[in-house]
């Protein structure tokens, strides 16, 4: 009996062990119904996990342990055997958990506030200060970038994280320049501080802000205090008292002279192509010129793209596109373009954003007017008014590794606003055409020699064109005409040499020229055959040198002296500018800093204050000559900064003083029709608290601002200036979670200071000059993005975002006017105060799609 039971247990092992199978190509689920009948086994698993799965496979005397093990690498799928003769297939877990330590690769040392971010939708974390990070459960095909500030950056995919253990990574020290980051997340991400004191806002990094859907860099450097914008708009910054047309605004190198879109509401500049800006409020390098305010220097991407990839969107305002295309190793090419829809669909956006701009002007008065057959058949006039305005920018970049040291960049852009306004009684015509354009180029080459000589070569092109013409015609006659017109036409070049004496010391030589070419002609016609022109045409040649010398020991601290010698054709005169900027460690946590610097300016804008029938964009660039000086700006700033543990706290106090300021540039012509000329002193204090706790950031930001005018042919004594904002106040608070940003701020300021005036003997004759004030202003926006990834690889991505401007509806005067009017009813005349009031409630909505 014994023999028998041995000898049927052998017959079904060898018959066990003989199953020879051989699968080419062949569907899943036909080899696991095989496998169940060979193996006596039940395979559970839904149609849809092994839908399209095809294996190759060959069985021969192969363990049952062993064919799972290869079925999971082959297909990617989880094979879990519960018992004997069960086996569970289910797709594999995607998710894994990432975390890990940073330190330095050469000193062990921890890196705290270190930046950790999913490439795919730009959320992250930072390390805390023993350098552990936790991003979660995320999907194993994610790439992890790990940024800090002089170390290289890292690039891991979230697979080779472990889930039984938090790795330690680290981080290998990179050879930067001198102008290294001094604090990353300044006031929130993507908002960092250098150490030589400006600011650098890098656009891939930049977080949620207050009231904005998307990013835009005009409207974010406003959050830094000591920068701000009276009139609310996106290019009438103000940067420590000066005004809009005293700042260097520069986009690749080129000097742009109009900044705005929707007469400056928002900028011209598409901010899905901008890789970064650098701004200084104060102690500015020597190599930048011409103008005695701040600076903004706007840099689109500089490396050549891995692979094809861009995006689409649109909003309450305009679609845009770009593309970033790899045309090979060494080149690459980045193209956008975004155009207003406007002229074909209004939206609440567009409804609220055009109640402030067209304000106090004709097309406010005269809206849009589609006739009907009704209106037809009234034997009435009946005026139909209709209003074209649109907006466009495009911009391409060329970017050319010519070999590891240099780099070729070549850069244009163009910006436009155009707005017709048409006003037809039947009997007459009237038309407003408005267009205002700024277009340029500029090719860049840098590069290094012997590793510590470094060259850099650029130049450019801007050209600005501004064109207003009202006609009136009667019958197609031409019974009035005004116009007013200014351009600008400035090349220029850019020549600098850098030597790296050692790790410490570094210096700097250099030589600029440019060649501006201003024209503006004014002219109204009440009769056609007689008119009245004013017109100016004037060419500035400048050249000069620069050098500048700058020392960063190890502990951080910082010297940088420069000094610019210029010589202006339009006054025949050399002007030399002496530049301090210094900063020193008290502690490892708290700085002192000082800066002090004489800054000249030969162009600037005058305002036309006369009836041009359309009220806006009426400034004029215009040349110094005999009766405009050159602007002379004497600047000293000093204060602490103190940074620890997610806390910032920064105290900064500055005196400016600038002479050669005219009563035609400063906005004064209507109290006294003769040019004279004075100065402005400025006092004034910028604060900044901020701190983060994991995914919320919180910081306030106040600005005194003491702005004094002297114009003794106006008045005597001082008095206050146009911008004499005295108190700014700014809270904003970003929360991050999950794939949603949430950010809710609230800003309040001092009224702006304004002139009274009265009618008498049917003239205007104005009070003391600024003595009266406005309402204090004060607004809440709020804005929330969800980001979103559309394909499961993560390479098309989208995001929705909503914001809400002035949430709780307060409008209040923000700049007042005059101007003599004939009462319809009586015939007499009479004085009109005309109120620019602020922004109403304003929505807005994007949709994006990245790919």
């Amino acid at each position: 009996m014994k023999k028998i039971l041995l000898l049927l247990l052998f017959c079904t092992f060898s018959l066990q062990a003989q199953i020879i199978k051989n699968y080419k190509e062949t569907p899943l689920q036909q080899v696991l119904n095989e496998l169940s009948e060979s193996y006596d086994l039940i395979f559970s698993f839904s149609n849809e996990t092994v839908k399209n799965k095809i294996i190759t496979l060959v069985i021969k005397d192969t363990p049952l342990d062993e064919i799972l093990i290869t079925l999971k690498t082959l297909t990617h799928l989880n094979f879990k055997k519960i018992s004997d003769r069960q086996v569970i297939v289910s797709p594999e877990n995607n998710q894994i958990e990432v975390c890990g330590y940073l330190f330095d690769a050469s000193t062990n040392s921890p890196l705290p506030y270190a930046t950790i971010t999913i490439e795919s939708t730009k959320t992250g974390t930072i390390t805390n200060d023993d350098g552990f990070f936790q991003l979660g459960m995320i999907g194993k095909n994610e790439s992890i970038s790990i940024q800090y500030v002089g170390y290289k950056t890292k690039i891991l995919d979230a697979a080779s994280f472990t889930t039984s253990t938090c790795p330690r990574i680290p981080l290998l020290t990179e050879s930067t320049s001198l102008g290294e980051v001094l604090i990353v997340e300044y006031i929130t991400t993507g908002i960092d501080k250098n150490i030589d004191g400006s600011l650098t806002i890098s656009n891939d990094e930049l977080g949620i802000l207050p009231g904005q859907s998307e990013p835009d860099i005009l409207q974010s450097v406003q959050l830094i205090p000591g920068i701000n914008s009276p009139d609310e708009t996106a290019s009438g910054i103000q940067i420590r008292g000066g005004s809009p047309d005293q700042n260097l605004v520069l986009w690749d190198n080129i000097k742009m002279y109009n900044t705005g879109h929707f007469f400056g509401m928002f900028s011209a500049f598409n901010p899905n192509v901008i890789k970064s800006a650098k701004i200084f409020k104060g102690g500015a390098d020597p190599k930048y010129g011409d103008r005695v305010s701040g600076v903004i220097d706007i840099s689109s991407e500089e490396e050549v793209p891995e692979k094809f990839n861009g995006g689409a969107g649109i909003n309450g305002t305009h679609a845009d596109m770009f593309i970033k295309v790899p045309v090979g190793k060494a080149l690459g090419l980045v193209l956008s373009g975004r155009r207003s829809y406007t002229d074909s669909f209004e939206t609440p956006t567009y409804k609220a954003l055009s109640e402030k701009v067209f304000q106090n002007t004709k097309i406010a008065e005269n809206p849009n007017q589609i006739p009907t057959e009704e209106d037809e058949e009234e034997e009435d006039e009946e005026s139909i008014a209709k209003n074209n305005f649109f907006f466009y920018d495009t911009s391409a970049k060329l970017i050319i590794d010519a070999s590891d040291n240099d780099k070729i960049l070549i850069s244009g852009i163009l910006t436009d606003n155009n707005l017709t306004f048409e006003v037809n009684n039947e009997e007459d015509l009237i038309t407003d055409d408005l267009e205002i354009k700024n277009e340029g180029g500029s090719i860049s080459w840098q590069g290094t020699k012997m590793n510590n000589l470094h060259h850099h070569l650029k130049a450019y092109y801007s050209k600005f064109d501004s064109d207003y013409l009202f006609t009136e015609r009667q019958e197609l006659e031409i019974e009035e005409r005004s116009v007013r017109k200014n351009t600008v036409k400035d090349i220029g070049a850019d020549f600098n040499i850098t030597y790296d004496l050692d790790s410490k010391n570094s210096f700097m030589l250099g030589y600029q020229f440019s060649s501006t070419d201003v024209v503006y002609t004014v002219t109204r016609e009440g009769e056609f055959e007689n008119p009245i022109d004013e017109s100016d045409n004037v060419k500035n040649k400048a050249n000069t040198l620069y050098a500048n010398y700058k020392f960063s020991p190890k502990n951080k601290s910082f010297i940088n002296l420069g000094i610019r010698s210029s010589s202006y054709s339009v006054v025949d005169k050399v002007y030399i500018e002496p530049r301090a900027n210094i900063e020193y460690p008290i502690t490892r946590f708290l700085r002192i800093k000082a800066t002090g610097e004489l800054r000249y300016q030969p162009i600037s804008q005058l305002v036309e204050f006369e009836d041009t029938q359309l009220r806006l964009e009426n400034n004029l660039w215009i040349h110094a000559n005999e009766n405009i000086p050159v602007l002379e700006s004497t600047q000293f700033s000093g204060g602490i900064l103190f940074s620890k543990k997610g806390w910032n706290f920064e105290i900064d106090g500055y005196y400016k003083n600038i002479d050669g300021l005219t009563s035609i540039t400063s906005g004064f012509n209507t109290i006294n029709s003769e040019l004279s000329t004075g100065e402005s002193e400025i006092l004034g204090v910028d604060v900044l608290l901020k701190k983060k706790l994991k995914n919320f950031r919180t910081w306030v930001g106040y600005t005194f601002n003491d702005v004094k005018y002297t114009f003794p042919e106006i008045q005597r004594g001082s008095f206050s200036g146009n911008n004499d904002i005295t108190h700014n106040f700014r809270i904003s608070n970003t929360y991050t979670i999950n794939n949603w940003e949430f950010s809710l701020g609230w800003l309040w300021r001092s009224g702006a200071p304004f002139t009274d005036a009265n009618l008498i003997n049917e003239e205007i004759v104005f009070e003391n000059a600024n003595a009266k004030r406005l309402p204090e202003y004060h607004r809440m926006d709020i804005s929330a993005i969800y980001r979103f990834n559309i394909s499961t690889s993560g390479s098309w991505r989208g995001q929705l975002g909503a914001s809400i401007q002035n949430i709780y509806n307060r409008q209040v005067p923000i700049a007042v006017s005059y101007r003599l009017d004939d009462n319809i009813t009586t015939g007499d005349l009479e004085l009109e105060k005309l109120q620019q009031k602020s922004l109403g409630i304003t929505p807005n909505a994007v949709f994006r799609i990245y790919f």
